[in-house]
């Protein structure tokens, strides 16, 4: 019963995560630039110019050798740098945590014994997948900037993240990147509890007996 209960508890973080760290990518960031009503700088930045920093942000948050390039472009202010240092710091949690729990939810699995029980479990937890995505969803859509900074104020110093509309990082990530980027976290984590519940519907019909 134990097993059972935490296999369903851990779909919601893997697949989260995994979302989530999908978001982290250049092709993210310049799938978000190629739109066309994402909003320009209002102080004249090309957004050739924009994307570049973009994935300069991105790299810094990923890597020593990319938050020293970040630190020495000279585009951001000291607190800017700091805010990004906390982001790292983070990240090196979050995504290690990921493959952990990943390969922790692999081997539950495998322990079960029986492909039965596997689709049982894999519907279940898309099932809970489902609902908490629903409800972060919605309070997206009712409002995205209350969510916003209520996670920051969560996870940040409450003082350390606010920054003014005309310092560096507002200005490349725009609150219309956060909201895309939460969105598209939400939709793909939905595709990805669907595609388990397909397989553990599948794995329950074809074992029946």
């Amino acid at each position: 019963m134990v097993k059972r209960a935490v296999i369903i508890l851990l779909f919601p973080f893997v697949l989260v995560l995994f979302s989530v760290r999908l978001a982290f990518t250049e092709f993210f960031v310049e799938w978000e630039y190629s739109k066309k009503n994402f909003p320009e700088d209002r102080w004249g930045l090309s957004r050739e110019v924009r994307l570049h920093i973009a994935k300069l942000g991105l790299r810094a948050v990923l890597s020593d050798e990319g938050m020293r390039e970040f630190k020495a472009s000279g585009f951001f202010s000291s607190r800017e740098i700091k805010h990004m240092e906390d982001v790292k710091r983070l990240l090196s949690i979050i995504f290690p945590a990921f493959y952990l729990l990943s390969a922790i939810l692999f081997a539950l699995l495998i322990s079960l014994g029986s492909l039965k029980e596997t689709g049982r479990m894999l519907m279940l937890g898309g099932f809970l997948v489902d609902v908490i995505a629903f409800v972060f969803f919605s309070l997206s859509l009712i409002d995205y900037n209350w969510l916003f900074v209520n996670f920051h104020n969560l996870v940040f110093d409450p003082y350390s993240w606010r920054f003014r509309d005309y310092d560096m990082l507002l200005r490349v990530y725009p609150m219309k990147f956060w909201f895309d980027a939460t969105v598209s976290v939400i939709v793909l984590t939905l595709i990805l509890a669907a595609i388990l519940q397909a397989v553990g519907f599948l794995l329950v019909k074809i074992n029946r007996n």
